[in-house]
């Protein structure tokens, strides 16, 4: 469900429990930018697409970005970094290599935090849908090791709509 106004959207996952992802304000973007350079350490901050979404269902919108920097794709897809939520902004939760759009977030869960589901292909990988399941700590850094989804792990996903 994407909404355009943060107050509707927060008011839907309160009366329906459902997913929730929302364009962001400019003190978001800033603190997306910010996170990402901590992520990146050195060098220029990358272009990347993200979207806010509760993802452990702590009441606070946490992001999965996007890295679609050419310093961070290749053949089989771009970095996904996916951020906590914080009172100050973000934190990194964990990186994923060669992942490609669409982005899922799926209502199974693992250790409180919401299974993702990634389109992998290229670089000699088939074309498939991976699921990233939180281990407790962080979700999987290579997709193309994970699970496959299957048509009904599928059924009620949120599809991430990524903006700039």
């Amino acid at each position: 469900m994407l909404c355009q106004d943060r107050r509707l959207c927060l008011k839907a996952v309160f009366l329906l429990g459902i997913l929730c992802c929302h364009v962001a304000s400019a003190n978001s973007n800033a603190a997306i930018d910010a996170a990402v350079r901590t992520w990146v350490k050195a060098g220029p901050l990358p272009s990347f697409t993200y979207a806010l979404v509760d993802l452990n269902d702590d009441g606070i919108l946490d992001a999965v970005v996007l890295l679609n920097d050419p310093r961070y794709c290749g053949s089989g897809g771009c970095t996904l970094v996916v951020l906590t939520g914080t009172a100050s902004g973000f934190d990194v939760v964990s990186s994923s290599t060669v992942t490609r759009e669409p982005i899922s977030v799926l209502s199974a869960k693992q250790y409180k935090w919401h299974t993702l589901a990634v389109h992998v292909a290229g670089g000699g990988v088939s074309p498939a849908v991976a699921l990233l399941r939180f281990d407790g700590h962080r979700y999987p850094g290579n997709p193309t090791l994970q699970p496959i989804a299957s048509p009904g792990d599928l059924v009620g996903a949120t599809i991430l709509n990524l903006i700039q």
